[in-house]
């Protein structure tokens, strides 16, 4: 870290680090000196000269923004001549600029130009030139209108693409003052441009504008603006919502605050109008003779508190199972965690983690004692080896994506991808590894075998941090001694010198992150695959500081926070065993019920409910923002468990896969009519706050369950408001024990955070693992083949997972006209070899069928991005449920489901 210095400006003493910005050091200390084509993300262009200043000692004006602060600085920022130039400045450049402004933007330009007297046109120098230069308008892009006549050539937007984002799809055309910007070669919808909007949110004048809403925004009359924290994947972006006439209008960036800095996905900028969207469930509605007719509130719960009670009395309170939700806040979550252990009396809840990440948190709470991720994501950025495993993230967790990115092409830093389907990171990186779907356990072994016969171990970490020492280790080294390279490149199809090479790179770092994801988990080897990821860790002494770890990222706003807050059929808040008396009794004391009352045996996951309830044990479930019926594998089977139900009750805010089978549905609250919190990927509780109100008779998840319960004659607490429910939950969790509504008002602080006065904690395992005895654990494990194979009638392996422009089941995604103009439609890639022997050609419809269902009408992509023998199919789309083609064989630690890999045939409509 530089050294403060001090320096004077306009008279003025500041300190500012060594070598800082002196536009920057300026505007941080008040001193707003004039500039458009700098921005504190950016590197400097000094392209518009209005930051001119004068230094003490120096000849002539220099651009403040390219110049570095030193000791003694003495600097005029104003005067006379100063601001005379800068009036010129600005003068020439309206001569090129429309000035038509419809308040739909912010405009920096056009405050300078108020600012310097220049509205009135009597004042300027320069005729208007811009109407004869032929200044082209680009409306091709379903997101964002270019206009070249509102155009500086002020760089930002170029900069922001490039150096922001990593993206580089921005450029100019023609030169001089004829010159414009062009998306790719030309038109923007033809581009690599992928909607992120980082131009927009950049540009300095209204070229680059957001098209959706854009007639119903008047800056300067009645816009409201509310923070919170995006709905969709798990980075937790900060989002200023621009809200008009009781609508979102608008979606930026929050600029300088963690996690994001201003930085959005599509999704994040584009994807709000599924809130105000017309098939919003506004009234609660019961099912009657086959059909959903509309109910009152009084009406709708105290059917489900009837019914819910009826089946507890008739068969027992292990009957009665709740699906939570990973969309919803944790107050919510906490809440109906507590309606299924206090009121239906068992611990029969789970949520979409069973079916996503678990298998990563089971490995890593057997191995270091924590399963969330042990660094920040902007750690990333500063990383010198990040290796990237089964994890598509520059379209699963696009920002995140952008700090990795900047690493690779700013910095220098190696990236390694794991990955048997080609990912749009792979251009990023040094290294892709490229093996056959199931065979990850080998490849690591093999790549912990080359560290250990190259010398590459940390034995001082080994010794003093992990349980057993060298003798743990010689285990782990005998196992792994038959991975030679010739048998990985047998198992696996990757080079053994390639996986030599990644195995060196990795070790051999000094800041290596592993950013891990559903490739690795959904499989029923998930928790093996991340016990060998945690093993190479190990050995390697690579965790325990900043930039050095094992980061999940999560899928869903709030995948983290669920499990954190205790909706797990086998942990209460904080993760304390829901079968250990002691933690029974502290949390029964908590909620002030009996110690007897409360189950002190672990509870069914997911698929286990689903499965219990085709056996007829479980008789009533309550599901909540979950859409089981897309999402769930073997979907057939999840069908006829639904349909043997006595009774089931859905509360979310659309219609979705799941709703038919329900006999009660109950209509609850989007993000944006919600307050309470997320925890993001990086544990980091981020504030959730109301916006808009709810549509018809809407009502806030936790409100419902809080009603359900009093209903069922147990009251869950005295709640007047979320921050209420918090508090609880503060107390429930230790590591949220320092957190506040009030702590978290201007950022997010990340878990552990034991006491008011304690700042949280970046970087998880720097002294101690959160293990008994504080160090950590190897689990050595040998590659076992998959129970599903290819055969003679199913010659394909099938893998699936997601895409940027679409989330989950789509039910919030498909409800936004600026993400389906971009991908609306399931698909299947194939290799073209495959397609060739198959006769099979691009675009055409096919067939596909596994030993548990088929689904039709799908069209075939010809592909190089997936492996001969291998497909890939994205699961978003209710009209190709994927799910039906998987099965519900589940790995034996964590109970996850292999959606990853399922045998299947293709065939010709």
């Amino acid at each position: 870290m530089n050294k403060n210095i001090t320096l004077t400006i306009d008279n003025k003493t500041i300190t500012a680090p060594e070598g800082a910005n002196l536009l920057e050091a300026a505007t941080s200390n008040g001193i707003a000196i004039p500039h458009l084509c700098y921005h504190r993300k950016l590197t400097a262009t000094g392209a518009c000269r209005l930051c001119i200043v004068k230094i003490e000692g120096q000849r002539g004006l220099v651009a403040s923004c390219a110049v570095g602060v030193q000791e003694g600085m003495t600097v005029t920022a104003f005067d006379d001549e100063l601001e005379e130039v800068r009036a010129y400045l600005l003068d020439y450049l309206l001569s090129e600029h429309n000035e038509a402004y419809d308040g739909s933007y912010s405009d920096e330009f056009r405050e300078l130009t108020k600012r310097y007297g220049l509205k009135d046109k009597e004042m300027r120098l320069f005729p208007p030139l811009w109407k004869s230069l032929n200044y082209p308008q680009d409306e091709s892009s379903p997101v964002l209108s270019y206009d070249a006549t509102k155009c500086i050539k002020c760089f930002r937007c170029i900069k922001a693409c490039d150096e922001v984002q990593g993206k580089n799809v921005l450029s100019f055309s023609q030169r001089g003052i004829s010159s414009y910007i062009v998306g790719g070669f030309g038109v923007w919808d033809e581009s690599e441009c992928d909607g992120c909007g980082e131009c927009i949110q950049l540009c300095p004048t209204g070229a680059i504008v957001e098209k959706a809403h854009r007639s119903s925004i008047n800056l300067e009359n009645g816009i409201r603006k509310v923070r919170t924290t995006c709905p969709y994947c798990g980075v937790g972006c900060q989002l200023e919502l621009l809200i008009s006439n009781g609508k979102i209008v608008r979606s930026n960036g929050v600029e300088g605050v963690s996690p994001n800095d201003g930085r959005l996905c599509v999704k994040g900028r584009f994807g709000y109008d599924f809130a105000a969207h017309p098939d919003r469930l506004t009234t609660p509605l019961i099912k009657k003779n086959g059909r959903f007719v509309e109910a009152t509130w009084d009406e709708a719960l105290g059917l489900v508190a009837t019914r819910f009670s009826e089946v507890r009395e008739k068969y027992g309170r292990k009957a009665l199972a709740g699906y939570a939700s990973a969309k919803t806040t944790n107050e919510d979550n906490y809440l109906f965690m507590k309606l299924i252990r206090m009121v239906f009396g068992n611990n029969n809840v789970d949520y979409c983690t069973r079916l996503c990440h678990a298998s990563t948190v089971t490995a890593m709470l057997r191995s270091l004692g924590d399963g969330a991720g042990s660094n920040s994501i902007e750690d990333y950025e500063h990383s010198d080896c990040i290796l990237i495993t089964g994890n598509n993230m520059i379209e699963t967790h696009p920002v995140t994506a952008t700090f990795v990115k900047h690493a690779a092409q700013r910095k220098g830093a190696g990236i390694i991808i794991i990955d048997p389907k080609w990912t749009p990171m792979v251009k990023d990186a040094r290294i892709w590894l490229q093996p056959r779907l199931g065979t990850d356990v080998a490849l690591l072994n093999g790549m912990i075998r080359t560290i250990i016969s190259e010398g590459l171990i940390d034995g001082d970490f080994i010794e003093q941090r992990v349980d057993g020492g060298m003798k743990a280790f010689e285990a782990l080294r005998s196992l792994t001694e038959k991975y030679t390279p010739g048998y990985v490149e047998e198992v696996t199809g990757v080079p053994g010198k390639l996986m030599q090479e990644a195995a060196r790179m990795y070790a051999c770092a000094d800041r290596p992150l592993i950013a891990t994801g559903m490739g690795y988990s959904q499989q029923v080897t998930g928790t093996h695959n991340v016990f060998c990821l945690i093993n190479m860790m190990l050995i390697t002494g690579q965790i325990g500081r900043p930039g050095a770890g094992l980061n999940p990222p999560r899928g869903q706003n709030n995948v983290q926070g669920v499990s954190d807050v205790g909706a797990s059929p086998f942990t209460y808040p904080g993760y304390v065993p829901v079968d250990d008396d002691d933690n029974r009794r502290r949390v029964a004391d908590i909620w002030g019920v009996p110690f007897e009352s409360l189950d002190g045996e672990k509870g069914l996951s997911t698929v286990e409910i689903m499965q219990a309830a085709w056996d007829g044990k479980i008789r009533a479930m309550y599901i909540m923002g979950e859409n089981p019926m897309l999402t769930d594998p073997n979907l057939n089977h999840a069908e006829e468990a639904l349909k043997k139900l006595d009774f089931l009750v859905v509360q979310d805010i659309f219609h979705t896969d799941t709703t038919p089978y329900a006999d009660v549905i109950l209509p609850a609250t989007s993000f944006a009519e919600s307050e309470g919190t997320y925890v993001n990927s990086d544990r980091r509780v981020l504030r959730v706050r109301k916006a808009v109100d709810p549509p018809g008779e809407a009502r806030q998840d936790w409100e419902i369950i809080n009603e359900i319960a009093k209903r069922m004659g147990t009251s869950l607490g005295d709640y007047q408001k979320e921050s209420d429910i918090w508090e609880e939950i503060a107390r429930a969790a230790p590591i949220f024990a320092g957190i506040s509504y009030e702590r978290l008002e201007q950022q997010g602080i990340q878990w552990p955070c034991p006491h008011k006065d304690h700042p949280g904690t970046a970087t998880l395992f720097e002294e101690r693992f959160n293990t008994s005895n504080g160090l950590a654990r190897l689990h050595p494990v040998d590659y076992v083949e998959q129970s599903e194979r290819t055969s003679a009638e199913y010659p394909f392996i099938l893998n699936t997972g997601r895409i940027l422009y679409q989330y989950h089941s789509s039910t919030m995604s498909r409800r936004n006209k600026a993400l389906t103009d971009y991908a609306n439609e399931a698909y299947v890639l194939m290799h073209p070899d495959d397609a060739e022997k198959q006769g099979l050609s691009d675009r055409q419809k096919v067939n596909i069928a596994s030993p548990r269902g088929q689904i039709g009408e799908i069209t075939l992509r010809v592909s190089s991005e997936v492996l001969p023998g291998e497909l890939f199919m994205p699961f978003h789309f209710p009209e190709a449920p994927v799910n039906k083609l998987t099965r519900d064989e589940l790995d034996p630690y964590s109970r996850i489901a292999p959606f990853k890999l399922s045998a299947v045939s293709v065939e010709k409509i």
